[in-house]
């Protein structure tokens, strides 16, 4: 048997915890939950001693149970059923479910570093006087042709062009990179000398190409601050540094600032054309970029280029302006998020129409609370839906290649458009499972019918609102598509029913 000061000790204990666990019991009812808890906990103690059983493991058993008395005492101040009930209520609430999305939606935000894609978008292009710049591609009647003649015949062209004061042209494709931290495989770009020159961007750190580098430096690099971030460790002795890109020994010259973003954003490496190789790559990787002159417009710079690609052979030939090619993006997203939301609400009021042939009587007010209450609720499941299309898509790609991969773009769409087909179903689910009134989601769910004669009885599912406002019947098997979910309103002779149930989820 263990020695008598042992258990004066685990008692006195044991009395510290429990009478401390007490002051959060109602005052009135202390005295008797504390002689039921100590009694307990008495002949526990002493029963384990005079047995031989009181070791480190079965007092560490006593010492929780003890510990237990603090959540036991918690449900005394607060009753248990009423918490419960009412804890129950608040999670049917709209007001929670609004919370919870527009919580999620700012979670997703923070952790994304503020949606730096999507800001990008609403940020004025890097670029001086970026209204008169201009893309123009070639869309031939074949999928590659060697890159040398596009640059040589871009330089050719600028040289007859009334509406084009500057042109150059680029060619980007996969690379690989042998850096100290192993080999990483990138994409790397080839422009014209003037290329920056042509957008009128400079240099955070170095210099960006100048004209006739192509000849006197071209193994020359230009590589942008997230490769300078990611792969060099944001060294600020970068230039000079040399590497391998292609099997070919490069040298970096200048590093692009943060706020530099062209349209192809997974290129991480520039630099002048190769003269003495020749290289043959797709349509869609190759272009030009122009500056218009001022008085001269799109459409007729488009037109003289037009021109200029027949006469060399290209075939068809496009231009597009910088702005609008640099939003078009988000344009496409919010198109899709319009459309979703079109979709919920012609969705949403044909089952209300449906609700309607039943005995439901909503006031204009009601009315308005119900569709404000889908309309908010969806539109802040698309935008989450927006961010992490946006977002994640490209932060995946970085963390499992080091780099922007092309399929970054198709990944984010597919993404937001199955995310938003997810979330506008479950909006419309849940929907319909709420209070015409109250917009509490409706509980008490039971199964009502004879399931062996379903084909010469309905059966299906009735949930009931808390308060009594009114039962929805779902069916189990919907006869024809016209058949919808039918919502029956109670009157006051059923407020007696519900009268408890108000008194419980009561604050």
């Amino acid at each position: 048997m263990q020695s008598n000061p042992q258990i004066r000790s685990l008692i006195w204990q044991s009395t510290f915890l429990l009478r401390t666990a007490s002051l959060l019991v109602p005052k009135q009812r202390r005295a008797s939950w504390y002689q039921e808890w100590h009694a307990e906990v008495w002949h526990w103690l002493h029963f384990l001693a005079e047995s031989g059983r009181l070791n480190q493991q079965t007092t560490l058993e006593l010492v929780r149970h003890c510990w237990g008395a603090f959540p036991d005492a918690l449900w005394h101040r607060f009753d248990r059923k009423k918490t419960m009930a009412l804890f129950e209520q608040r999670l049917r609430s709209a007001r929670f479910c609004m919370g919870t999305i527009a919580g999620g939606l700012i979670f997703l935000v923070l952790i994304t570093g503020f949606a730096p894609t999507i800001r990008s978008q609403f940020k004025p292009l890097p670029f001086t006087q970026p209204e008169r710049l201009a893309y123009f591609s070639m869309q031939g009647y074949f999928s590659r042709f060697n890159e040398e003649s596009l640059f040589r015949d871009t330089a050719r062209w600028v040289e007859h062009s009334k509406t084009v004061e500057a042109i150059a042209s680029y060619s980007w494709y996969p690379a690989v990179l042998a850096l100290p931290k192993g080999v990483v495989r990138d994409f790397s770009a080839r422009v014209s000398a003037n290329f920056f020159q042509v957008l009128g961007n400079k240099a955070e750190l170095g210099r960006v190409f100048v004209p006739g580098d192509e000849v006197a430096c071209p193994h020359c690099v230009v590589i942008t601050d997230r490769l300078w971030k990611s792969q060099f460790a944001s060294d600020p002795n970068i230039v000079g540094r040399t590497f391998s890109l292609d099997g070919r020994e490069s040298t970096i010259i200048g590093v692009l600032p943060q706020s530099f973003v062209f349209t192809f954003p997974e290129v991480s490496i520039w630099m002048p054309p190769h003269w003495d190789t020749s290289t043959q790559n797709l349509t869609e990787r190759t272009g030009a970029v122009l500056r218009l002159k001022q008085q001269a417009t799109l459409a007729q710079a488009g037109k003289e280029f037009h021109e200029f690609a027949e006469n060399s052979g290209y075939g068809r030939s496009q231009m597009e302006s910088f702005t609008a090619r640099a939003h078009q993006g988000t344009k496409l997203y919010l198109f899709f998020c319009a459309l979703s939301l079109l979709g919920g609400i012609a969705l949403g009021s044909r089952r209300l129409a449906g609700a309607k042939t039943s005995q439901m009587k909503l006031s204009r007010r009601d009315s308005l609370r119900w569709w404000g209450f889908f309309l908010a609720k969806t539109l802040l499941l698309l935008a989450v839906c927006f961010v992490a299309a946006l977002e994640i898509t490209g932060r995946v790609s970085i963390m499992l290649t080091g780099s922007l991969h092309p399929l970054v773009g198709p990944a984010s769409t597919w993404l937001f458009l199955v995310t938003a087909m997810i979330a506008l179903s479950w909006s419309l689910h849940d929907q319909g499972r709420r209070c015409r009134f109250c917009l509490n989601r409706l509980g008490h769910e039971a199964s009502v019918g004879t399931p062996g004669y379903l084909l010469l009885d309905w059966w299906g599912t009735e949930l009931v609102c808390s308060d009594g406002h009114g039962l929805l019947h779902v069916p189990e098997m919907k006869s024809s598509w016209q058949e919808f979910d039918q919502w029956v309103s109670l009157d006051e002779s059923w407020k007696a029913l519900f009268e408890h149930e108000q008194t419980v989820s009561a604050p």
